[in-house]
């Protein structure tokens, strides 16, 4: 690939930048007014893959950025640029059409430059078709060859397969075999049916099923947005043998196939077959007009469709002399190019298996026909062990497309996705494409694969982050000058390739299924999620965010960030699987929030379609949807990790304050969210044993905290007036129990105990926490709300919110403080889980860890849903999962623990 060139003189290379910058600025410029006028969700994706690069020249199979940067167009516009950009001899054609003036829409009359298109196809095409029918896309050339088939059937039923790809008119669309593309628009029409291609079977059994109301069965040769796959032998024979006894047409979809695509000039001829009706677009405009057609029997041509379908453009003059431009380039020479098509291909299928032979593991599988090549990379993230965002893009069939970014921005090679198989990439070049060019792409995949391989996410990812903001070994193919490039990705990541591969886990049968869900919570959780991305977690989240712009229809709500089993002290095993969705505590709080709780239950429902039995929501997936409550049609129990949070936090208080020596009777605790379910409930736990309770709640809607506060601290009376007597009951529960003997109401009591200093609540946080000997964090804001200076001396402080409301500074600033992370528990035999949560091996978030230990308890499932937690849940929790094997855990010093993380 070729670049701007460095250049000698001072002048030169200013002006050369000058230039650059000007490139980048158009850019932008045309980004954004696509973008604003176009079509912003396709902007957004461009931008999200990195691939958002704006052409302003094309020659051959070179396309060029204002800067003057090449690039290798290897996707080839699907299909429609057979002779590569700006073909002179088409070119030539559109001349001649200018230099004659010849009239190019002249409805109605006879069309002379159609009817020559016409009879050059009805030449060329197989067997008895020698009818054509003009118009402007595939799509339209599909809706006509429906419409042919029911007027000369008399018949309404079409078959057609599943992940096929027809086109997105309703007719089309309704024959496309993909129904998360259907819905939207209503589609499909009634009359409509899908069988898996590539069946016999299934295509044996449907008409059997229905012998005398099809009117057509509809595929194609190779599917293309389905994956680049082919049809296998005998399908096709099989296929047209049906629907001969049956008197169905068999409509073979060559929009994309024909024209010599495969190294035939129509890909039915590989299979000996002549179908009834061919569809047939793409090649035809010689990657310069749009045009489509419908070549077919006259057995096919009924007097209503010679009437009553026309078309105000369709077999204009324009695109008809271009259409016999192609038509001649195709033929010439006794199909010269078509033949070479065959040996590229052959070539260029040869060397990408070769590749794939050396990323056994990382290419499933290569295939395809022509210059219709499919690779299709693995989808199995155990593949990439602990890199974060590489497992996470296998799993969701995401890593071909950022692959293509990958390819065009540091190799200057133009891939794209197929449509529905977003695991494969699509080799679809022109089709007068060189052997060169095909080692050129050969080579720079190869080193692409290679970086994934190696686990090299920082090189990989690099071309996505602002230049400012990335090293210049890591800058883009378009911001780097040709003696710049490297002619292989060295990578400054330590090499993975000699790790050891990850174990590939799998559910045993019969064994308990779980999963989890939740997102970053921090800075510090966005650059834990992939170490080797080497990036402060501010980047880290600028790069999710640029990422996340290329959600589609298939992309699933949250990435798996990992599987699982956790292995109990009892002999007993549970398998599971992790969850993330790419969004920050903030970004989930602004949104609105019905989208942010849509996120949510997309993907709770895509963990059940996993086989999830039960479902755990951690950090704010839990309190943007009302703690559950907001989650509509979920089968399987979901819960919010909300009661055993509780049990982790009241004991990792208690805890710190044992090593505080600070007794709990006459303690003064304050409870930051302490009208929040976790708050108020380890507030009731807590007030068993404490001397004072203070309750803090968010000033930001002071009336309604005010309100729930006073509801709360009733809560706790009621709750102290029910307790048993314990001998270590504090100065709070004694006074209860005093003041119940009088048969006063619990809000009666509260008032009392306000009056005496026992019970407090308040929304200035700042107030109350001098005064806390004991302080538990439990509120759902992302401020960090515990600041040095306000915490009283020798405190214990214990931290559950997510993400903290703990920040760096108290621990540097206050060494007298016990500072505790307290919803952290230790793993049954501290066995680490393999995935990456931001704490020590072994260890895990309370919420995650009453996902697992209620996983045992399908049978009779418990959960922590809404706003009220039960004492009694809480308390069943820690006895069950200290059965199981799981303890408390508090670091010490030397752990450098940090509060967060990416999933809790």
């Amino acid at each position: 690939m070729a670049s701007t060139p460095l250049t000698s003189t001072a002048e030169e290379k200013r002006a050369a930048l000058r230039a650059r910058l000007s490139s980048v600025a158009a850019r932008d410029e045309t980004a954004e007014r696509y973008r604003r006028h176009a079509n912003p969700y396709i902007a957004r994706m461009l931008d999200g893959l990195g691939i958002d690069v704006h052409y302003v020249r094309g020659e051959g199979t070179r396309l060029y950025d204002g800067a003057g940067n090449e690039y290798l167009d290897f996707a080839g516009a699907y299909g429609a640029l057979p002779f590569g950009h700006n073909p002179p001899e088409i070119w030539k054609a559109i001349s001649a059409v200018r230099d004659s003036a010849e009239p190019s829409i002249t409805l109605p009359s006879v069309l002379g430059a159609s009817a020559l298109l016409a009879e050059r196809l009805a030449a060329v095409a197989p067997g008895h078709l020698d009818q054509v029918w003009q118009c402007n896309s595939g799509a339209e050339a599909v809706e006509a060859a429906l419409k042919l088939a029911r007027a000369a059937t008399g018949r309404r039923r079409v078959v057609s397969t599943r992940n096929s790809f027809h086109g997105k008119t309703l007719g089309a669309l309704s024959a496309t075999g993909r129904p998360r593309y259907q819905a939207p628009f209503g589609a499909p029409s009634a009359g409509f049916h899908h069988i898996p291609f590539g069946d016999p079977e299934a295509l044996r059994q449907i008409f059997g099923e229905h012998p005398e109301d099809i009117a057509a069965f509809i595929v194609e040769p190779v599917q293309g947005e389905g994956g680049i796959v082919p049809a296998p032998p005998g399908y096709l024979a099989t296929a047209r043998e049906l629907c001969t006894r049956y008197g169905a047409k068999l409509i073979v979809d060559e929009v994309q196939t024909g024209l010599g695509r495969t190294g035939r000039l129509f890909a039915c001829e590989h299979h000996d077959v002549v179908p009834d009706i061919m569809p047939l677009a793409k090649a035809l405009g010689g990657g310069m007009v749009p045009i489509g057609a419908v070549v077919f029997g006259q057995d096919s041509l009924t007097e209503d469709f010679g009437l009553r379908h026309t078309s105000t453009f369709g077999g204009n003059a324009f695109c008809s002399r271009v259409g016999v431009g192609a038509v001649e380039l195709l033929t010439a020479d006794d199909r010269a190019l078509v033949r070479q098509v065959a040996r590229r291909g052959d070539h260029l299928l040869t060397g990408l298996r070769e590749v794939a032979s050396r990323h056994p593991e990382l290419v499933a599988d290569v295939r395809g026909q022509g210059l219709l090549l499919g690779v299709q990379l693995s989808d199995d993230p155990d593949l990439h062990a602990r890199q974060g965002l590489f497992r996470s893009l296998a799993d969701q069939e995401g890593l071909a497309g950022f692959l293509c970014g990958y390819l065009l921005r540091n190799e200057g090679v133009r891939l794209a996705p197929a449509y529905f198989a977003n695991s494969v990439l699509r080799v679809e070049p022109p089709l007068n494409v060189s052997e060169g060019d095909c080692d050129t792409l050969l080579g720079a995949l190869d080193r692409g694969l290679d970086v994934i391989e190696r686990g090299d996410s920082a090189r990989f990812f690099a071309h996505l982050l602002p230049a400012s903001e990335r090293p210049a070994s890591e800058r883009s193919a378009s911001e780097r000058s040709a003696s710049e490039r490297p002619a292989a990705a060295a990578s400054p990541a330590e090499d993975a390739s000699a790790a050891p591969r990850p174990t590939r886990l799998r559910p045993r049968e019969g064994e308990p299924r779980w999963a989890f869900i939740a997102h970053p919570t921090d800075l510090a959780s966005y650059e834990s999620y992939d170490g080797r991305l080497g990036l402060p977690g501010e980047q880290v989240r600028v790069l999710f965010d640029r990422m996340n712009q290329c959600r589609n229809v298939d992309t699933a709500a949250a990435m798996l960030v990992g599987r699982c089993r956790v292995e109990t002290d009892t002999g007993e095993s549970s398998y599971g699987e992790i969850f993330a969705l790419p969004y920050g505590a903030q970004r989930l709080l602004d949104m609105p929030s019905a989208q942010s709780t849509a996120l949510v239950q997309e993907a709770v429902d895509d963990a059940v379609a996993r086989g999830a039995q039960l479902v755990g929501l951690g950090a704010y997936t839990s309190v943007i949807t009302a703690n559950a409550t907001a989650l509509r049609d979920v089968p399987v129990p979901v819960t919010t990790g909300n009661a055993y949070t509780v049990a982790a936090a009241v004991d990792g208080l208690e805890e710190a304050a044992r090593q505080q020596d600070i007794g709990l009777g006459e303690a003064c605790c304050v409870v930051l969210g302490g009208a929040g379910a976790i708050g108020l409930a380890s507030s009731l736990l807590l007030s068993e044993k404490v001397g004072r309770l203070v309750l803090v709640g968010n000033p930001a809607n002071r009336a309604r905290s005010e309100r729930r506060l006073a509801a709360a601290l009733e809560s706790v009376v009621g709750h102290l007036m029910e307790a048993d007597d314990a001998p270590h009951a504090g100065a709070l529960a004694r006074s209860v129990r005093t003041r119940a003997s009088s048969d006063a109401s619990a809000r009666a009591i509260a008032a009392d105990l306000v009056e005496q200093g026992l019970l407090t609540a308040s929304v200035e946080a700042e107030a109350v926490l001098p005064a806390g000997d004991l302080v538990l964090a439990a509120t759902s804001t992302p401020d960090q709300l515990i600041q040095p200076e306000l915490v009283r001396r020798g405190a214990a402080v214990c931290d559950v919110s997510q993400p903290p409301n703990v920040g760096p500074r108290l621990k540097a600033a206050r060494p007298d403080l016990r500072v505790v992370a307290g919803g952290l528990v230790q793993l049954p035999g501290g066995r680490d889980l393999g995935v990456d949560f931001g704490v020590p091996s072994g260890v895990t978030y309370a919420c995650t860890a009453e996902t697992m230990v209620l996983a045992h308890r399908l049978h009779d499932p418990v959960v922590s849903h809404g706003d009220k937690l039960s004492v009694d849940l809480v308390r069943m929790l820690r006895d069950e999962a200290r059965k199981l094997g799981y303890r408390l855990y508090l670091p010490t010093d030397t752990d450098h623990q940090r509060q967060g993380g990416p999933h809790a």
